[in-house]
């Protein structure tokens, strides 16, 4: 894509698909015109009417105001209809590029480009839509510029002039032929159909089913009719037997719920997932996938902040596990993380971590502290307690079923020595791995030089144990998701701490704290 400071619009089919997305919502408040006898329905064929009448205006005056383009500096978007909005992305600061296609943008040859930065869990900038062409050729120019500054570091981007960014460019490869590059680099990882069929019955979500089940009351159908159209052919005998009992027809529809929420999530993973295909080539990983909705982004290898395996008990049972990489621009439909091998062996992963220089899977783990089974059972039987005495203090007639609750304590004990077994962290030549969870299990993979600072601390209970938290944390990384080695006696958890400050080599301790209550003391600087 050439630079200039001339204006770009977006595609003339914008306007097009922006009308089709929209009718959706025209439908959804046109229902009740269609499945209401009484005279209320007017009601929203007036606010159909009102939608209609803004709608067309608005969506032409959006496409004409809506201007972006590229400098050696950055990438400017002015938007807005009531309310301009200006947008200036540094090209230094861009840490991915998405390409998009729906079904529709597929048809017309068109796509969504979402630019992330470090700044945001959220796209930065957003153009909707380009052509596939100039979206793909949008991506390869940011990168190549990338390149330049990178290549002139300790310049300012102002100082690039345009005409030596575009001879750089012209000198390397043209973008899209640094785009064909790109996707015939080295094969880390593909998903074949089998796959991600496979993959799909692993993955239930109750989300879709809360959906069908709000549309439905939307609709508002009589549930006797449904009845019976659920169990009509084969079922209809059963019909009499599952009205008589309560029990039986709770059973039963929590089995077409489960059904359905495993029906649908699997229906979800192979459209998300369908010939999923992930390369590696010039410091890039590149990776493209989907089956209805096309997507596409690339991500330089030195922006990769850790990586993380997900799997729960039952993967794991088959040897399966999620590949998630963790940069300074998050994408927030995969909560915070990127998506690079969704269901891969155990071998597989290691090729493909070994691929990018990564830290290695551990093979053996060393334990936390035993006395973390201790302090689980002791913090969760307390709050047992607590709320079983304020039941019995609000219910007094609830005390012969008191015992019942006290039958939990087993349970507690069970759970805390399976956290315990789920524990664990491994020091590897170029990095620390941290693994947690029960059912749903995560390992962090995290290299040394990555680290924003790394600490441990205790609270007033782990000082009386001898026993800290040993936090590292990385640029972009969510305070609500940490990789954190929890109840590691003190002298192991200052000894990690001690070898994380080698590697560093660093004059002074500086980042290396040790706190205790979140208040550092002068005694506890390494």
């Amino acid at each position: 894509m050439k630079l200039s400071d001339q204006p770009r619009r977006l595609h003339p089919l914008t306007l097009v698909q922006r009308l089709v997305v929209s009718l959706p919502a025209l439908v959804f408040i046109l229902i009740p015109v269609f499945t209401q006898s009484d005279g209320t329905a007017w009601f929203n064929l007036v606010i159909a009417a009102v939608y209609a009448a803004f709608l067309l205006p608005w969506i032409a005056v959006y496409y004409l105001r809506f201007r972006f383009w590229i400098t050696p500096k950055e990438i400017v978007i002015h938007s807005g209809v009531l309310t301009r909005r200006k947008r200036n992305i540094p090209i230094e600061r861009i840490q991915n590029i998405e390409i998009e296609q729906a079904l529709l943008q597929r048809v017309m040859k068109t796509a969504k480009v979402a630019i992330y930065t470090a700044g945001t869990s959220k796209a930065e900038g957003v153009l909707e839509y380009v052509s596939i062409v100039e979206a793909r050729e949008i991506r390869a120019t940011v990168r190549h510029m990338q390149e330049v500054l990178s290549a002139r570091e300790g310049e300012e981007p102002s100082e690039i002039g345009e005409l030596e960014m575009l001879g750089a460019l012209a000198e390397s490869q043209a973008p899209r032929q640094l785009e064909q590059h790109v996707e015939l680099g080295e094969t880390v990882f593909e998903m074949s159909p089998k796959r991600v069929a496979l993959a799909g019955i692993f993955h239930f979500s109750w989300l879709y089913i809360a959906g069908m089940f709000s549309l439905i009351q939307y609709v508002e159908p009589d549930p006797t009719v449904f009845f019976a159209w659920l169990i009509r052919g084969p079922l209809e005998p059963w019909g009499a037997v599952i009205s008589d009992s309560p029990f039986l027809a709770v059973f039963v529809g929590l089995l077409v719920a489960i059904v359905l929420g495993w029906g649908t999530g699997a229906l979800v993973t192979f459209n998300k997932y369908f010939r999923f295909k992930a390369t590696l080539g010039d410091q890039k990983l590149h990776r493209q996938n989907g089956l209805m909705t096309l997507s596409e982004g690339t991500t330089p290898l030195k922006r990769i902040q850790s990586l993380v395996v997900r799997t729960n008990a039952l993967m794991q049972r088959f040897d399966f596990y999620r590949l998630e990489l963790q940069t300074l621009g998050t994408d927030v439909k995969e909560a915070g993380f990127q998506v690079v091998a969704p269901f891969a062996k155990q071998n597989e992963l290691n090729h493909f971590i070994s691929s990018m220089d990564g830290i290695p899977l551990p093979t053996e783990w060393m334990p936390v502290s035993r006395l973390t089974i201790r302090r689980f059972v002791f913090r969760n039987a307390l709050l047992l307690l607590s709320v079983l005495g304020l039941l019995l203090l609000l219910f007094p007639e609830l005390f012969p079923m008191a015992w019942l609750g006290l039958g939990v304590l087993p349970a507690i004990v069970l759970i805390s020595i399976l956290r315990f077994n789920g524990m664990g962290y491994a020091l590897q030549h170029n990095g620390l791995a941290v693994r947690s969870g029960i059912f749903f299990k995560v390992i962090w993979l995290i290299p040394f030089d990555k680290a924003q600072t790394f600490f441990a601390n205790a609270n007033y209970f782990q000082r009386r144990l001898g026993l800290m938290n040993l936090y590292v944390d990385t640029a972009g990384a969510s305070s609500m998701k940490p990789a954190e080695v929890v109840d590691l006696s003190k002298d192991v958890a200052l000894g990690v701490l001690e070898h994380m400050y080698r590697v560093f080599k660093q004059p002074t301790p500086l980042t290396v704290v040790q706190t205790a209550n979140a208040t550092q003391q002068p005694d506890d600087v390494l």
